[in-house]
């Protein structure tokens, strides 16, 4: 298992042990879970059949508790292996067609309050915050990911409607969190690249562990990060005076060759001398060898004088 999906599966674990106190947040995880994992089945004359299903077992085990405590369905549970990932295992919610199925599916958003089929049937209870998030944490629950905070920053959730995409990325704003939104296949993907904006989602869902994880992870990856620029920009400036000085060695054997030395003034004579005596030394310590000693900005001039009159030797 990578380390994506570990954590990802690390945070729905977490989740999966919460259970919102007000029915209302109960029944909208509820309805965010049914949204993210139901898919219908028409069987003639109105009839509707409704599946839920995950390969995660916290997943599954979540959904049956919140059933059980916000609908009277009946429902049957099934424990399948895939055909291609033999070791992978899908657990499988089946609700026959009945009275309390359409009720599931209208809190759900996928009837009207008339029970015609909508992309997305605004439920009252998402004027509230608290429901927003319970709402959030049902739809992350069913079909959504995050990246290991090791890794690239990416949280991303799927639905199947643009009505219904469109309310959960107004619902992710009204938390200041501005999601993103890609087609992939058949699916609409809204999805998160800022840390902080992912570090802000786990907070609003509940997954305080899993956001004490990400922020320590991304504290140490950030000051890893820090410490590598500063180290780069040191080496860089440091090939950067190697090779001034093996220049400023060259020019000065130059007019030593051909007698221009003799001819400059004492201090740039001087300082020639500590170049050739001192070739790798900076030209701060070339200015504090100097008698009396200058400034760096005095030894970068005498060096410049140095340099010009190499240059017009040709």
């Amino acid at each position: 298992m990578s380390d994506e999906v570990s954590f990802s599966a690390m945070v729905k674990a977490e989740l999966a042990l919460l259970t919102p106190e007000l029915p209302c947040c109960q029944r909208m995880e509820l309805a965010g879970l049914v949204r993210a994992l139901g898919r219908l089945e028409l069987q003639g004359r109105g009839r509707v059949a409704l599946t839920l299903s995950t390969d995660s077992a916290p997943v599954s085990r979540k959904a049956i508790r919140l059933l059980k405590r916000v609908s009277a369905v009946e429902y049957k549970v099934m424990v399948m292996r895939r055909r291609k990932l033999r070791k992978n295992l899908v657990y499988r919610i089946h609700i026959p067609p009945q009275p309390a199925a359409m009720e599931l599916l209208q809190l759900a958003g996928f009837i009207d309050a008339a029970g015609q089929p909508t992309e997305w049937a605004e439920r009252p209870e998402l004027a509230h915050d608290h429901c927003r998030r319970a709402y959030l944490r049902g739809a992350f629950l069913g079909s959504g990911w995050v990246a290991g905070p090791e890794k690239q920053h990416h949280l991303e959730i799927s639905t199947s409607a643009t009505e219904a995409a469109d309310a959960l990325g107004q619902m992710l704003f009204s938390f200041g969190i501005s999601a993103r939104m890609a087609a992939r296949r058949e699916s609409l993907i809204l999805y998160v690249k800022e840390a902080d904006q992912i570090i802000r989602f786990l907070g609003q869902i509940g997954a305080h562990h899993a956001l004490l994880r990400y922020e320590e992870v991304r504290v140490v990856k950030e000051m890893k990060n820090r410490v590598n620029r500063q180290v780069n920009a040191e080496v860089a400036n440091m090939v950067k005076q190697v090779d001034a000085a093996a220049r400023q060695v060259e020019a000065i054997e130059r007019l030593k060759a051909a007698g221009a030395l003799e001819r400059v003034s004492p201090p740039l004579q001087e300082l020639a001398a500590l170049r050739l005596a001192h070739p790798h030394a900076s030209l701060k310590e070339l200015g504090e060898l100097c008698r009396p000693p200058v400034s760096k900005s005095g030894a970068a001039h005498r060096m410049r004088q140095l340099m010009a009159l190499a240059e017009s030797l040709g």
